[in-house]
């Protein structure tokens, strides 16, 4: 989702959008976070005196970024871009009810921001907007009746998953799966891990190496972010081509060549960039490239590429 259209959408709803441009960063209080990402439309990370906390909304269901390794939810990819977009850089006021963490002991808190210059509660701010929808709690009601009339006026006024999803939950296929591949030069993310292709060139001779007969080297770029929590791994090896007119998939080939991408760990924040060389049969000209984000299971991520 662009900037353009989240504006558009948060005027439909009689609400701001830009991040308060004044606000500076400081070091949070037992009641502030400093914002590092959103995980979907409803949970955050933030970081309070030095620990990553991650921070769910209260009376808030949002539609989910994963359900399973190929689907996700309607519009759930953009209410967390929403999210990155008008808390980047800032400090949030975190307010809690009368339960201080939910089932999986994560924070459970009323969050607030700048936005415009205004302090407002993102909580009701995302369900205004059709990013997400109001939920019920049992015990945390401070501001139940304002997030139930903010999905009312979402909902009449057909906005954000309202106006384009066939449910609040419908599930479809995850953009960069293997169903609906993203085109070759988009970042996409899984699992706290983005990946960035670019600058993909066939070669005969490549690293003092030639590909056996019938082949032919296909050398790339690849951006690998740590945007999670945690330690990621990385490596060239995960990646994989499938000529989609011959049905035949190749693997990465080893090569000892200087920028190679390789394989290590990255931590919180961090990236690596390197090439990769994929021997691939002459002819291939319709690809699918494959990325799996874990060592074993989990996601992957899939871009179709034209040579």
């Amino acid at each position: 989702m662009n900037r353009r259209s989240l504006l558009s959408m948060a005027t439909a709803a009689g609400l701001s959008l830009a991040p308060f441009s004044r606000l500076q960063s400081v070091r949070a209080q037992a009641d502030q976070g400093n914002f590092i990402l959103a995980v979907d439309g409803e949970k955050i990370k933030v970081v309070i005196n030095g620990d990553t906390q991650e921070v769910r909304f209260i009376g808030v269901d949002a539609p989910e970024m994963s359900k399973g390794d190929n689907s996700t939810e309607c519009f759930a990819r953009d209410a967390r871009d929403y999210l990155n977009t008008v808390l980047a850089g800032q400090v949030v006021r975190l307010e809690a009810d009368v339960e201080d963490k939910d089932k999986k002991d994560r924070l459970w808190r009323y969050v607030w921001a700048y936005v415009d210059g205004v302090e407002v509660l993102l909580n009701e701010q995302v369900v205004a907007l059709g990013l997400a929808t109001s939920q019920i709690e049992e015990k945390n009601t401070k501001y139940q009746a304002k997030l139930q009339a903010a999905e009312q006026s979402a909902k009449s006024a057909k906005l954000g998953l309202w106006g384009s999803c066939k449910s609040a939950h419908d599930e479809i296929p995850r953009y960069g799966s293997a169903d609906a591949p993203a085109q070759w030069g988009e970042r996409i993310d899984a699992d706290g891990v983005a990946v960035t292709p670019s600058d993909a060139f066939l070669s005969y001779d490549y690293a003092y190496s030639q590909p056996k007969s019938g082949y032919v080297y296909l050398i790339f770029t690849a951006l690998v972010e740590n945007v999670g929590g945690g330690k990621k791994g990385y490596s060239s090896g995960r990646f994989l081509a499938k000529d989609m007119s011959r049905d035949v998939e190749h693997k990465e080939t080893f090569l000892l060549f200087d920028q190679g991408l390789g394989t290590g760990d990255l931590s919180q924040g961090s990236y690596v960039s390197g090439n990769v060389a994929i021997e691939l049969q002459e002819g291939a000209t319709n690809l699918r490239i494959k990325y799996q984000v874990n060592a074993i299971g989990g996601p992957s991520l899939y871009w179709l590429l034209q040579l």
